[in-house]
């Protein structure tokens, strides 16, 4: 199974250990299913975890690790732009979930739009509730 996870999962995973996002973290870190990523993912986790917002929150390690991680999982180069968000940061999302043909997209913003969509090409857009309940609910 081919997963596109939002960089918001992985903070709120970061942040709250005992939360639905932190499944998620532990069953791609257990290789419950695959993750793609990309450098624009990368470049955004940098970028946001260094900000105002999350700079005094997260560990540092913490994030390392995570960037580390994300280095290794199934990474795609040069993605087709061919999507657009209503949020245009997440544009990527779409593109990286159709280029590499995700069963799902998992995200935790609601205002993003991208929940709405429910599905761009073949990929399901899923919450993090959802998509655990959903897919995860055998490995918990």
């Amino acid at each position: 199974m081919i997963v596109v996870v939002d960089s918001n999962v992985f903070f709120s995973a970061l942040l709250t250990p005992n939360r639905g996002s932190a499944l998620i973290y532990r069953a791609w870190l257990d290789d419950i299913f695959t993750l793609v990523s990309c450098e624009e993912q990368i470049v955004e986790i940098r970028n946001v975890s260094h900000g105002d917002k999350l700079k005094s929150l997260l560990k540092p390690n913490e994030v390392g690790s995570l960037i580390n991680r994300l280095r290794k999982a199934s990474f795609l180069g040069a993605i087709p732009r061919n999507h657009a968000a209503a949020d245009s940061t997440d544009s990527f999302l779409l593109d990286l979930a159709s280029a590499a043909s995700a069963h799902f997209l998992v995200t935790g913003d609601t205002r993003s739009g991208l929940l709405q969509r429910k599905r761009v090409g073949s990929t399901r857009i899923l919450s993090v509730a959802d998509f655990n309940r959903m897919v995860l609910r055998q490995y918990t």
